[in-house]
C-alpha cells in the first residue's frame, strides 16, 4: 500500500499544504487524506489519523471535499503545493455517505500500528482489533461531542454526508463560527493525553453501478450483505465497507472490466491563536431517533439526567420509525440509532412524512451555530425551543436529484446575539421527508449545535 510523504506530526502518509495568515490574523491550511483506491461498486468505511494544525488553537472555519487522482497523474509525485495532482470528484462518481472528523485517545504503540498500518478499515467486532480500539477510543476516552448519545456514538467535530462537498451555496465554509467563538484545541496537552485527530470516511464508489439509490442507500439486496439481525433491509448494517464482510453493489455492465480510481479527503482550516477572550465552542449531536432514557450514559448505568423525550413518544408516526428495525442501528435498544426507514407513497401522490424528538438540557447553553443533516429525499429539518430559538435547514437538490446542500443558522445571519438556553429547558428536532413510489432506507436526521457552556456552569455529562 502507498504510504505518502513523511511531512506530518499526526499521519506521515497523508499531505499538507503551507499555512497562509490572512491580515486579520486569521490562519489557514489545507491538508489531504491518505490515498483511497476504489473499484466501482466498493465500499469504504476508514478511520485514519490525519494532519492537524500545531497549537493551542480555536478553530474558526472548516470544509471538506472528495477529490480524485488525476488522469494521467502518479500518486507518488508531489507538486510544489506538497499534493500529488487532483481534480474534483463528482456526485456520478462517488457518494459520500459521510465523513467525521473524531478526536481518539489510545496508548502511542497502538497509534503508530494505526499509522502504519494506513488506518483502519471498519470492524467492529471485539474479535479483531478495529473492535477493540473502537471500544477503548469510545468509552468516554475520546471527546468532541458533550452530546445526548451514549458511548461515543456520533461524537464528533466535524462531518456530515454528501451533500456538504465543498462550500456552501452562498459560498462560505460549511462551518463558520464567529467571533469570538472557535472550537478549541491543544496540540500539546493531546500528545500528552495520548489524543489524535481520526478522519472516518465512508465512500461508495456508485460508478456503473445497477441501482444508483438502492446503493448510495445501503440496501442489503444491492449491497449482498445481511443486515442486524436479519431484519435490517437497508443503511449502515448492510454498508459498512467490502473489506469487512464483502459488500459491494452490483455493477449494471460487470462484463466491462473495472478501472481503479484514487479518491482523497482535502479539508481545509482556519484558526486563531486560543486566547483569554475566545469563547470556546461544545459540539452537540441531537439525533431525531434517539429513544435512550438518559442524556449520554449507557441506560442500565445509574444516574445521569433522564429524558422524557415528550415530542417522540406523543407522536405516533416518529415512535413507529424509531421502532421500524428495517433501517437503524442498536435494534431494540434504548440509543441514537443513528437512521430511520421512510416507506413508499402511492405513485403519482405527494407524502410527506416526519420524525420528532425533544430533550431536556442537563445544562446552560449558548447556540452559535447549527448545521442540520439530512439524506434524500429530505425537504427541510428544524431545531428549535420553546423560548424562541429556531434554526430550519432547507434542503436544496440539482438536476440529478442529489442533494446538495441543507442550509445552516448562525448568530451572526439575523439574530442579534447568542440564543441562551437554561438547564432543564426542552431543545425540538423535527425532519421532514418527502415520500414516493419507492421506500428509502438509512436515512438521518441530525442536529450539530454549536454552543457554548459558560465554565461557572459547565457539568460533563
Amino acid at each position: 500500500m502507498y504510504r505518502g510523504s513523511f511531512n506530518s506530526t499526526y499521519n506521515p502518509y497523508a499531505f499538507k499544504g503551507p499555512i497562509i495568515t490572512h491580515p486579520d490574523g486569521v490562519k489557514e491550511q489545507t491538508f489531504l487524506s491518505r490515498p483511497l483506491p476504489m473499484l466501482p461498486g466498493e465500499i469504504i468505511n476508514n478511520y485514519s489519523p490525519i494532519n492537524w494544525p500545531e497549537g493551542k488553537i480555536a478553530i474558526k472555519s472548516y470544509s471538506g471535499n472528495i477529490v480524485k487522482l488525476a488522469p494521467g497523474a502518479d500518486v507518488h509525485d508531489v507538486g510544489a503545493d506538497g499534493f500529488p495532482k487532483v481534480v474534483q470528484a463528482s456526485r456520478e462518481e462517488v457518494y459520500l455517505h459521510h465523513w467525521t472528523v473524531n478526536k481518539w485517545q489510545l496508548p502511542a504503540g497502538l497509534f503508530k500500528e494505526i499509522v502504519k498500518d494506513g488506518g483502519l478499515d471498519y470492524h467492529l467486532t471485539l474479535q479483531a482489533k478495529i473492535g477493540y480500539i473502537e471500544f477503548l477510543a469510545g468509552a468516554g476516552l475520546n471527546s468532541g461531542a458533550n452530546g445526548p448519545c451514549w458511548d461515543s456514538n456520533l461524537h464528533l467535530f466535524f462531518g456530515i454526508g454528501n451533500e456538504v462537498r465543498t462550500k456552501d451555496l452562498k459560498g462560505n465554509f460549511p462551518y463558520e463560527f464567529p467571533e469570538p467563538y472557535g472550537v478549541e484545541f491543544n496540540t500539546q496537552q493531546m500528545r500528552k493525553k495520548g489524543e489524535f485527530m481520526v478522519l472516518n470516511t465512508h465512500l461508495i464508489d456508485i460508478r456503473g453501478v445497477r441501482n444508483k439509490q438502492a446503493c448510495s442507500e445501503c440496501k442489503c439486496s444491492e449491497t449482498g450483505t445481511k443486515g442486524f439481525l436479519n431484519v435490517t433491509e437497508g443503511g449502515l448494517t448492510c454498508c459498512h465497507s467490502t473489506y469487512y464482510d464483502g459488500g459491494k453493489c452490483k455493477i449494471a455492465h460487470p462484463e466491462i472490466p473495472p478501472t481503479n480510481q484514487t479518491y482523497y479527503i482535502r479539508y481545509t482550516l482556519k484558526w486563531r491563536d486560543f486566547t483569554a477572550a475566545t469563547l470556546p465552542l461544545e459540539v452537540i449531536t441531537f439525533d431525531a431517533t434517539d429513544n435512550n432514557t438518559k442524556w449520554g450514559d449507557l441506560p442500565f448505568l445509574p444516574g445521569g439526567m433522564p429524558q422524557s423525550h415528550s415530542a417522540l413518544k406523543s407522536d405516533a408516526v416518529s415512535w413507529s420509525r424509531v421502532n421500524d428495525g428495517r433501517s437503524g442501528d442498536f435494534d431494540g435498544k434504548r440509543a441514537c440509532h443513528i437512521e430511520w426507514y421512510v416507506p413508499a407513497c402511492k405513485a403519482g401522490d405527494t407524502c410527506l412524512i416526519s420524525v420528532k424528538n425533544s430533550w431536556e438540557l442537563p445544562y446552560p447553553m449558548h447556540i452559535v451555530f447549527v448545521r442540520n443533516h439530512m439524506h434524500a429525499p429530505g425537504t427541510h429539518m428544524t431545531t428549535y425551543t420553546d423560548s424562541g430559538f429556531s434554526c430550519m435547514g432547507n434542503a436544496t437538490y440539482d438536476k440529478q436529484h442529489n442533494l446538495i446542500d441543507v442550509s445552516t443558522c448562525a448568530i451572526n445571519d439575523s439574530s442579534p446575539g447568542v440564543h441562551q438556553l437554561k438547564r432543564g429547558e426542552q431543545i425540538f428536532v423535527d425532519s421532514v421527508y418527502k415520500q414516493d413510489e419507492t421506500p428509502h432506507y438509512g436515512v438521518m436526521s441530525m442536529s450539530f449545535v454549536y454552543a457554548h457552556i459558560p465554565k461557572d456552569q459547565y457539568v460533563h455529562v
